[in-house]
């Protein structure tokens, strides 16, 4: 886990490097092919986050990387900034961030504590916490790109909208050092559509989430590719399989308006197999009703795939048959998960233990999202391996959430304006990892 000490290491030598890097270059920075952000994990709550700086002071801050989110915010109760500039009730600004109420403040002004300001929802996703919080914008600052050149540039995002947080929307984000949330979901404010519109670059974004197998590092890539992971000397945009994002037409945000349709990420999945044999479940839980419940839904705040109960209880089934038949030792199981086995009869293999693949068939000309031994079976002690899924009860909101456990390892593009998802498989395969991963 990096500590805050950490944190602030790195962006001080980053800062450090663009200065000089500025003051020894008198050329025009080029406009950027892309923009990147680090992806780590917290090795206690499975959840990922990344690091930005704001501010004419640098002011470093750990935000929580939420796919379904749209928009950031973080605490700004010691946020101090000459540059930040409230967003007042009404404006254009409050209008773009959908913003709900007008919000005064009796105490001495600073940033989070304004009168006539436009107040916006902040939802914290683990205490199921919601609040309106002062909309703001300031410059974001020193994001990186290349210009092709493999030379590291840094850039800033002036007038960058955010939510000024108090702390007690922050309590139960992971880590002392995450103090806020990134948003990514397909709204004119979230933090992939904020730098995309200000740099114009495509409306695309790509995610290659860490494991805990390599050194915990993985990148997002804002704009688009090429994507390289050394060693492979191939761009990995090349090998992407794509499938339809499709729009769930009911909002699941936990604040909305009739008729809203939904900003988070769905795709369709259209079977499940297990070594090639379908699970046999009711495919009408895959479709969305009339009320929008159903569906298959990609959440990077879900640790692990929760599953309909009725989907979940089959998958185990079906999977503890076909791992009977490779002669996989069952073992007293370890909750939440409802199948586990002895790790020393999966041999390992380089796309981990060696069990049953679960293919996920997807819309789309042989689609199929393939979960290797990496992505299905979690270690939660030793010698034991469990099946790395949840039962999400009988009446869940979406059927399938896919969690971040089943994504990490594999380069994910969400392309807005195609409204496709690209995946590549397990990146493991090619004897890589998206610790390795990097833009031209």
């Amino acid at each position: 886990m990096a500590s805050s000490q950490t944190l602030t290491s790195l962006f001080f030598f980053s800062s450090l490097v663009a200065f000089c890097y500025a003051a020894t270059n008198s050329y025009k920075q080029p406009k950027p092919t892309a923009i990147l952000f680090s992806i780590r994990r917290n090795e206690t709550t499975r959840q990922y986050y990344t690091t930005f700086t704001f501010g004419e002071s640098n002011i470093i801050v750990g935000a929580l990387i939420d796919l379904g989110a749209p928009d950031v915010w973080f605490d700004c109760t010691s946020y101090v900034s000459s540059s930040y500039k409230r967003a007042s009730c009404g404006s254009n600004r409050c209008k773009k961030a959908k913003g709900s109420v007008c919000l005064g403040c009796n105490s001495t002004p600073r940033p989070g504590c304004s009168n006539n300001t436009c107040g916006v929802f902040a939802y914290n996703p683990f205490r199921e916490y919601l609040t309106s919080q002062e909309l703001g914008v300031d410059t974001m600052t020193s994001i990186s790109s290349t210009d092709g050149r493999y030379v590291q540039l840094y850039y800033d995002v002036p007038k960058f909208q955010f939510s000024c947080a108090d702390a007690s929307i922050v309590e139960g984000l992971p880590g002392d050092y995450t103090k806020g949330l990134v948003g990514l979901a397909r709204t004119q404010v979230s933090l992939t559509s904020q730098i995309s519109s200000s740099f114009k670059l495509p409306q695309k974004f790509a995610l290659c989430i860490p494991s805990l197998t390599e050194n915990g590092l993985g990148s997002m890539f804002i704009g688009g590719g090429p994507y390289y992971m050394p060693p492979l000397n191939e761009d990995l945009s090349l090998s992407l399989v794509s499938t339809p994002l499709v729009i769930n037409p009911v909002s699941t945000a936990p604040a909305y308006s009739e008729g809203d349709p939904s900003d988070e990420y769905f795709i369709n999945v259209k079977d499940i197999e297990i070594s090639g044999k379908r699970v046999a479940f009711d495919l009408s839980l895959l479709s969305f009703d009339k009320n929008g419940v159903g569906g298959t839904k990609i959440s990077t705040i879900a640790p692990y795939t929760i599953l309909h109960a009725s989907i979940y209880k089959r998958l185990v089934k079906d999977f503890i048959k076909a791992a009977a038949l490779n002669k996989i030792k069952r073992v007293k199981s370890v909750a939440p998960f409802g199948a586990c086995f002895d790790s020393k009869t999966a041999p390992k293999t380089i796309t981990g233990p060696a069990v049953p693949d679960i293919d996920l068939v997807l819309e789309g000309n042989t689609a199929r999202l393939r979960l290797y031994g990496s992505n299905s079976m979690v270690e939660v002690k030793k010698n034991v391996i469990c099946l790395a899924f949840i039962d999400g009860g009988v009446e869940p909101r979406t059927s399938i959430v896919l969690g971040g456990y089943q994504l990490e390892e594999r380069l994910l593009e969400f392309d807005l304006a195609a409204s496709k998802l690209g995946f590549t498989s397990s990146l493991l395969v090619w004897n890589t990892s998206c610790s390795q991963s990097r833009l031209f």
